[in-house]
């Protein structure tokens, strides 16, 4: 039976339940940009509603050749829309394939997009002790083991793990999927807010390469509720595939403008790479001086810890708290938990939060 998929950010229902407004509540649940909407696009945004009545030229060539210019690409090498789980379930859709690997544990959106198109998933298993980091390796040797498995869908950090994979591994499996006619779709959601700014495998993709890669806006511009995400790809079969699935439409206005503006909030950007090299770090030094825990080296805006105390999610909403329980992660359990990096008096009230409710407040 398939675990019940549960995502961060659901304030709502948590200030509900303690009968507090939603602004009190101190979301770590969810993994976004806590500087917020970029104030220097407001005006942008606002003037969008303008054209509110008329429909968005459902090409999006702005949006594409603003994207492009960012990524230094081909605007036909773009494909857009409703955030980056549509981009992602029109790839899958595309490729029709039988057999699917993905990591364990890893965002469970992937899982559940493969099985509603019939797709068996085959989980290659992180390990706690490796701090679940793997050997590139040793997973194109599981592949040579499973030749049924015809898509490789990754994420990159992963989720909830924050692990990262370097390009050249990347382009290791990458030569081994052309090689043997298997598809990678790589998930780069979190790239953007990697310490010391990471680099896409982007820049390393070919005419010749099976890859899909799937990027969002959501996280690095805080616009979870305006949704926007896209897809890249080099390879003109696999553009003939994905323009086969492309829903009409599929981002808003707003969202359209919004995505042809949003690379010019420079000063925004770099504040947001500046906060993330120095609270990121900041936050994983502290919890390693939680007693308690054990935290997981990321290096992304989020990180993955142990605890003993099941209930330590519940006992932190109780101080208007919310954290990301990761029972639901397959190779998980409800011992394990996900907090965001956010600002640093936030940091600090989290950590103190948990030094006193696990009874490691120094005496």
């Amino acid at each position: 039976m398939e675990k019940e998929i549960h995502h961060g950010g659901n304030i709502e229902q948590a200030a509900e339940k303690l009968g507090i407004p939603v602004e009190e509540v101190n979301d770590f649940s969810a993994n976004i940009n806590p500087l917020g909407f970029p104030s220097d696009l407001w005006n942008v945004l606002v003037q969008s509603f303008a054209n509110i009545e008329v429909y968005p030229d459902p090409d999006y060539p702005e949006l594409k050749k603003a994207i492009a210019e960012h990524l230094a690409i081909d605007p036909v090498d773009v494909f857009v829309g409703n955030g980056a789980t549509q981009v992602l379930d029109e790839a899958i859709c595309a490729v029709k394939a039988t057999d699917a690997l993905i990591l364990a544990p890893t965002f469970g959106e992937y899982e559940r997009l493969f099985s509603r198109q019939g797709t068996r998933v085959h989980h290659y298993r992180l390990q706690e002790a490796d701090d679940f980091a793997f050997e590139m390796t040793s997973l194109i040797d599981f592949l040579k083991e499973h030749h049924e498995i015809k898509v490789v869908c990754l994420t990159n950090p992963n989720n909830p793990t924050g692990q990262l994979i370097s390009s050249r591994d990347l382009r290791k499996l990458t030569d081994f999927c052309n090689k043997h006619h298997r598809l990678l779709i790589l998930d780069e959601s979190f790239i953007d807010l990697t310490v010391g700014q990471q680099k896409s495998f982007i820049s390393e993709l070919t005419t010749d390469d099976q890859v899909y890669i799937i990027r969002a806006a959501t996280k690095f511009f805080a616009i979870p509720g305006l949704r926007l995400g896209y897809c890249v790809t080099k390879n003109q079969k696999l553009k003939q595939q994905l323009a086969f699935q492309e829903d009409t439409w599929s981002v808003n206005g707003i969202a359209d403008v919004f995505g042809q503006n949003m690379f010019r909030a420079k000063k925004y950007i770099q504040l947001t790479h500046d906060w993330l090299n120095v609270q990121q770090p900041a936050l994983y030094k502290a919890l390693q001086q939680v007693k308690g825990i054990k935290v997981f080296p990321s290096t992304t805006n989020f990180f993955l810890f142990k605890c003993a105390d099941p209930a330590l999610r519940e006992k932190l909403l109780k101080k208007h708290i919310m954290i990301r329980q990761c029972d639901d992660y397959v190779g998980l359990g409800p011992d394990y938990y996900r907090v965001a990096v956010k600002g640093p008096q936030d940091n600090v009230m989290l950590v103190n939060a948990l030094k006193e409710i696990l009874g490691s407040e120094e005496q």
